[in-house]
């Protein structure tokens, strides 16, 4: 997860440990990319601090480090503009401030759903993940 403002991450955060899938917390793109260059699978939840500071190329930057990442865009009311835009790019979903813990956490729970269901029809094996307890938080 990369979320420039940690008002809003410690709130993405808190959504997260309900669902119980493992979280990590990066706090710069290339951190972010080396990250996703490890993995085969992610779910990536960026704000919309990040487009405005990285330009809509982030999307396909994020996508050539992980071919098989999922993009929640967490957009500030003010930013309502970028939604068209992220969801032409491919992104999976976004969530528009004040961000309900239940739109975040029923996402990210599809999206958990469908790599299972990715990793039955194809019968391959997904690298396993670290318990979110032995992953950094941010």
């Amino acid at each position: 997860m990369w979320v420039s403002r940690e008002e809003v991450r410690v709130h993405a955060l808190e959504a997260l440990a309900h669902v119980g899938a493992p979280t990590e917390g990066v706090e710069s793109l290339s951190a972010l990319l080396e990250r996703l260059g490890a993995v085969s699978r992610a779910i990536v939840i960026l704000d919309s601090g990040a487009i405005h500071h990285h330009g809509p190329s982030i999307y396909g930057r994020i996508r050539a480090a992980c071919k098989g990442c999922r993009l929640i865009l967490l957009c500030a009311q003010s930013s309502r503009g970028l939604i068209r835009e992220a969801m032409e790019a491919g992104v999976y979903g976004c969530v528009v401030e004040p961000y309900a813990p239940w739109e975040i956490q029923t996402m990210v729970r599809h999206i958990l759903a469908d790599f299972d269901h990715e990793l039955v029809s194809t019968g391959k094996p997904l690298p396993k993940a670290k318990a979110a307890d032995e992953m950094p938080h941010s």
